[in-house]
């Protein structure tokens, strides 16, 4: 009696977690691509071409402050299935138009929140959202990309960092070749990062619609071989001045959060880039086929183009009669050297400023600025101006409403060297800025 009752009860045990257990799958549409979802306790995905097997089963959750977690044991409400097809406009990019065309399974999970997840043809994306009142502050986010084997990766390590500190870079460095046991475990990695995944197909990690959010880095899992997770820079508690030529604002101290956001907003993408030609990786549109609508009814005005750069060959110049550098000459120079060779703009990168002051209201006395403006515009060349970050900052408003009124095309924003989510909304706030 007492072996049936314990037989009873372990069937009964083992049919619980099997209910417990969902498994959802969505294909891309060539139907190469396939993900496979599993929702239980944890909330895994893992992503195959063509039947090979590219990441296996990896667990994806975020942890609110207070401890709550969205994503293991999470309870279904819908999953819906849809494929969308359009046609996007790109009027700077390579091509006038781009399609973006998706399958899509999208989760609604009981308490206010869900994932999705998107199919292209060329790779997968997903990300969280959630539908709550008032505010919402992000402990962690748990963001995995468990590979096969031991394959080799094309890895872009932190250089240095602003006092050491790993989260504070100028995101700048040549990539290393080598596998992925062989990973620094000392060292962020910044995005995005190329692997094999399977013979003959690569996967590129890297992420889109990043807004109010901190970017993601990676780091090798400790208890997982082959997989990076996820890491992100938590919010900051206290900054001060300092840097280079005192032109940043230095995080001292951080919070243990990492965003305090809308409680009903989505989240960024995760996204697999899926390859086996690495010539179709600087073509790739993804990122911005999963980017946000643009904000702007009207574009018109904007005018990209090529500029002349005096920083990177420090103002050196060749055959000519006066004492190059930070001067009017040197930038007349430029600009007929730019309007020969149809060159659209011109940059003043740093020095136009007084130094070290973080106020670009005080202009040295070898520039005059509505001088070269009005010489460019003579040869049809525009100006832009170089601003350290801090700089921009303190009245983004008043600058770009004084430069404006004299001619200056735009603004070269530099010394940013964080994405924490302070700094992705001085982004948005800048760039608000400046197409007002």
């Amino acid at each position: 009696m007492i072996r049936t009752n314990l037989l009873l009860l372990v069937l009964l045990l083992l049919c619980g977690s099997a209910q417990a257990q969902k498994n959802y799958n969505i294909s891309s549409p060539d139907g190469l691509l396939t993900v496979d979802i599993t929702v239980g306790e944890q909330l895994t995905w893992s992503l195959s071409h063509d039947g090979a097997q590219l990441i296996d089963p990896s667990p994806v959750s975020l942890t609110l402050a207070g401890g709550e977690q969205l994503g293991p044991n999470a309870r279904v409400r819908r999953a819906n299935k849809e494929s969308f097809g359009e046609t996007i406009v790109s009027p700077f990019w390579i091509s006038s138009s781009v399609e973006n065309r998706y399958n899509e399974l999208q989760f609604t999970f009981r308490g206010d929140w869900g994932i999705t997840f998107r199919l292209y043809d060329d790779g997968l994306a997903y990300r969280f959202h959630t539908s709550r009142k008032g505010t919402l502050t992000i402990a962690s986010e748990e963001a995995t990309f468990r590979f096969t084997g031991d394959h080799h990766a094309w890895v872009p390590y932190v250089k240095g960092g602003l006092g050491g500190d790993q989260l504070q870079s100028s995101f700048e460095n040549t990539y290393q070749h080598t596998p992925l046991s062989q990973i620094n475990r000392e060292r962020l990695i910044f995005l995005p990062l190329l692997a094999d995944a399977a013979p003959g197909k690569r996967v590129l990690i890297t992420e889109a619609d990043l807004e109010s959010y901190p970017g993601m880095y990676l780091t090798p899992d400790t208890l997982t071989d082959h997989t990076l997770k996820g890491l992100f820079a938590g919010y900051p508690a206290a900054v001060e001045q300092g840097g280079h030529n005192n032109l940043q604002m230095r995080v001292t101290q951080r919070e243990a959060f990492i965003a305090r956001t809308d409680g009903s907003r989505s989240f960024p993408w995760r996204v697999c880039v899926v390859t086996g030609n690495d010539a179709t990786l600087a073509a790739s549109s993804m990122v911005y086929r999963l980017a946000s609508p643009s904000r702007l009814e009207d574009t018109a005005w904007i005018k990209p183009g090529k500029v002349a750069w005096e920083w990177w060959n420090d103002w050196n110049l060749e055959g000519v009669d006066f004492k190059t550098g930070v001067n009017n000459e040197t930038y007349k120079y430029y600009i007929d050297f730019a309007s020969e060779h149809g060159i659209e703009y011109v940059i003043l990168d740093e020095g136009w400023a007084v130094n070290r002051q973080a106020d670009l209201m005080q202009v040295i006395p070898g520039i005059d600025i509505p001088a070269l403006v009005a010489y460019g515009r003579e040869r049809g060349v525009g100006i832009i101006l170089w601003a350290g970050y801090h700089a921009f900052d303190r009245d983004m408003e008043e600058v770009c409403r004084h430069y404006a009124a004299m001619g200056v095309k735009g603004f070269k924003v530099d010394f940013m060297d964080r994405d924490d989510q302070e700094l992705v909304n001085f982004i948005y706030r800048a760039a608000e800025t400046a197409a007002r």
